[in-house]
Parts: structure tokens; sequence; C-alpha cells
């Protein structure tokens, strides 16, 4: 038996399950400064400081910077593109930062300028590579041609012109006292948009179209600005802790915890599950999610008439369900969730300035079931307050998101519906508009006339209901 084998597996389980080595040298994170570009090393003139940018999703290379500070967006052109170079220099490496893509645009983030993770317009892709956002970018040489590379383990990339979180837990290669390389770079953990789709992924060596070809124990953080127009901003880091016996974890090594979970995901048509549902610090017990074959899904309460949450990757993890005798009743969404409301979507108001009600008390809403249409998609159908509701909520072409239909009939004077709330609501051209701070889209009938209007929390979008016409609008990310 090859006890030192056995030992570092030990010790890479401690690390993973004990979280030994998660300790930061600094408990809390730097800012990297973007009031201006005096952290960067010569900054190039295709790099701008920006308060935000808008990029149209359906425009390719289309981004635009908005006049302040706070972010940097690269006006890439053909004869204006080169990457941003901080100038101070990093080993290990706890990472947080947004991002923006625009339309086919290409980008990446190089830990030490070497070994990048992949930043793509891959939205809607149902099948990821290393060369798709988050993925750990491939390496090559004459001999061998393209070798390695990770890919994520889902796409959840969002639509372009949308703001996506990335965290990166990276641990440097280490050298010893004669300067030869005794482990190898690490991503410990890759999050996008706040799903792991990365952990303990080894790279060998440089990743593909790196700044530099050899190997330190320390770097820059290199933006990369010469394949296509991005943003960033939020830059966040702090150092780690080392890890007294890195050396002895294998270098060919990957690990994935394995609990023997449930998972469902639809293969050629929408899957739809009853279940009880988390939302916030409330607990929902009459729940329909629905997910479509191109990894679209989104959550319906039954009891408000209300989708509450949509995401983009895979559908549902069922084990707090069917494992065993299942008490907790409780299915949680796999993919990169936005989470919208659980309030009514549609309610008679005094006039266009009164509060939108939180909910529908239980007894005020009598829910009629449902029927799938021939594609399987659902139409929910209920009645409250005397106004009968038809909800239709189906996929958008290609997996751009969904599209809801609602139609009313019985309904007084001042019945609205409400589209969407957030932080804030932005019009970006005619029926489109960005919510919570460019989170997601809602798309409108540019006939369409929605009201934005301030509420105790941000603002939202209502427009008014006419009996028997139905309002639709689309939710896409």
């Amino acid at each position: 038996m090859d006890f030192s084998k056995i030992k570092s597996w030990v010790i890479l389980l401690a690390l993973l399950f004990c979280k030994v080595g998660y300790a930061q040298s600094d408990p809390s994170f730097k800012s990297l400064s973007l009031l201006d570009l005096n952290a960067f090393l010569d900054p190039p003139q295709n790099w701008i400081v920006a308060s935000d940018a808008n990029a149209d999703f359906t425009k390719p290379q289309n981004i635009m910077a908005i006049k302040g500070t706070g972010a940097v967006v690269n006006a890439f052109s053909k004869n204006n593109r080169m990457h941003l170079y901080t100038k101070e220099e990093f080993g290990d490496l706890d990472l947080e930062l947004d991002f923006m893509m625009a339309k086919n645009s290409n980008s990446g983030v190089y830990l030490q300028g070497r070994y990048e993770i992949q930043l793509l317009d891959s939205w809607t892709r149902l099948h990821p590579t290393a060369s798709d956002a988050g993925g750990i970018y491939s390496r090559w040489n004459s001999k061998r041609g393209t070798y390695e590379g990770t890919a994520p383990t889902m796409n959840v990339a969002k639509a372009p012109g949308l703001w996506q979180h990335l965290h990166i837990i990276f641990r440097a290669p280490i050298f010893n006292n004669s300067g030869d390389k005794i482990a190898n770079a690490r991503f410990e953990r890759v999050y996008l948009n706040g799903v792991l789709i990365q952990q303990n992924a080894f790279v060998t060596g440089p990743t593909g179209s790196s700044m530099f070809q050899d190997e330190k124990a320390k770097g820059p953080l290199v933006l990369q600005g010469d394949h296509g127009p991005v943003a960033f901003k939020n830059i966040q880091y702090r150092g780690l802790a080392p890890l007294s016996e890195i050396s002895l974890i294998p270098n060919d090594t990957t690990y994935w915890e394995n609990r023997n979970p449930i998972l469902i995901n639809p293969s050629d048509r929408p899957y739809l599950l009853r279940s009880f549902m988390n939302f916030g610090n409330k607990k929902l017990t009459h729940v329909v999610s629905v997910g479509f074959p191109s990894q679209v899904s989104f959550s319906y309460d039954l009891k408000q008439g209300a989708i509450f949450q949509v995401w983009r990757g895979k559908y549902l993890d069922v084990t707090r369900m069917w494992n065993g005798r299942g008490e907790p009743q409780l299915a949680i969404p796999m993919g990169s969730v936005i989470l919208l409301s659980d309030a009514p979507v549609i309610a008679v108001l005094k006039d266009d300035k009164a509060a939108w009600p939180d909910s529908i008390a239980f007894d005020d809403l009598q829910h009629h079931g449902y029927k799938l249409d021939n594609k399987r998609t659902p139409v929910f159908r209920y009645t409250t307050k005397d106004i009968n509701v038809v909800d239709s909520i189906a996929e958008l072409a290609n997996g751009e998101g969904l599209i809801r239909t609602l139609t009313v009939s019985g309904a007084p004077a001042n019945t609205y519906c409400r589209i969407a709330a957030g932080s804030n609501i932005e019009g970006l051209s005619a029926g489109l508009y960005a919510v919570a701070g460019k989170s997601y889209y809602v798309e409108v009938s540019k006939k369409d006339k929605p009201l934005i209007r301030q509420t105790a929390t941000g603002q939202e979008l209502i427009l008014p209901v006419v009996n028997n016409e139905p309002v639709t609008y689309a939710v896409i990310w």
C-alpha cells in the first residue's frame, strides 16, 4: 500500500472540508481604486475610467462608457487593444470583481499574468468548453498542440450588457530555496454569478496567450484588452494564508465533493416539479418550478401568482425531497439564481401612486390549476377578488429568457400589472429596461408605456391592465 498517496489524499480532504487555508492573512478585502488608472502600470489609451457601461445585447462589439468613476471600460479598436496590468504583484489571491461583456466579445482575467480565467460572450451556450466564460484556458505548444484547459461545470453566463460576478480563489505555484517548482498553480475555487464552476483545478504552466512564459511566486493581475470590448468594476482582493502541506497534494488531482445527490435536468422537453422552496427567510409551500432544455428555469408561487426567481444553468437538486423520507421537501436550484419578487403580479390600486401590495391573503386567491400547451409550457389560472387571471409563461427563442402573457377579466378600474421591481430601473431603448443595477432586462411591447415609479426600497415598473387585452413582457438574462 502506498502510504504517501493516502497521506496526500487525507491532506486534500482536510483542505476541502475543514477549509484549512481559507484563513485570510487580511480579514477584509481591499478595493483596487478605479477613481483613476494609477493602480495600473503604464495604462494604455484603450482603457477608460467610467461610472458604468451600456452594451446593446443585439449589436456585436457594442459598449459605451458612462461618464464618472468606479469602473474601467476597454474601448477596444483595431489599433488600440492593449492589456491592463496592476502595479502590485500577487501570489495566493482571493479575488472578486464584476464584469460586463459586449455581444460576441472576448476577454480574460490573468492571475499573475499567466493563468487565465476566460471571459467570453457565452450567453445561451449549452455545452461550455475551456474557451467559454469561466473556463481555465487551455495551454498550447508546437509539439502537443492544445492541451489541458478545464471547462466550467455549467454555463451560467448572462446576456451581453449585464453585470456579472466572478470570484476566484487562486494558489500560486510554489518554489523551493533552489528556485525549483515543487507545486503547480491551482484554482481552488472559481464562482461565476454565484455558482461554483471550478474546483481544485491545477495548471502545469502558463495558459495560452499569457503575458509571461515563465513561472514565478508572484505576478500582476492582468485584464485582457486585445480581443474585444469589456468593462470591469468592484475589483476587490485579499491574500491567503500559506498552505504548509500544499507540496504533498498530487498535482494531477481534482476532487469534487460526492454526497450522492439526486439531480434533475430536463432533456428534450420542459420539466415541472411541485415542491417547497426557500425564498429569503420564508419557506414557500405551493411552488411549481419549470425547467427547459435550454437551461432556463423559473419558480412560481401558486398562492401569489408570482414568478419569484429565475435561473440559468442546471435545474434542481431534489436530494432533500427524495433522499430517505425527504422531510424538508426542499428543491434547490443548481444554476445562477436571480431573485425577483413574491408579491402578486396583478393588483388594484387606489391610483398610480399607491403602494404595491406585498401579498395576497391566503383565502383571497383561488387557484384553478394549470394546463400544458402543445410544447408542455404551463398556463396558470386563478381568481383573486373576482379578477380572473390567465398566466402563460414560456421560454424565449434560443433560451434567452422567458416570455410572459397575462390576460385578465372582471378587473375594475385602476388594475395594474407590475412587470419588475428592483433597486433601480433604467430605460435603455424603446421597450427595453435594465433592472437592479443591470442584473437582468425586461422588455415590453413598444406600444406599451409602463410607468417607472419610486418605492420604499427602489423602483418598480407598472402598466395599466385592460380587460381581455393581454399584457406581454419578456425577462432576459
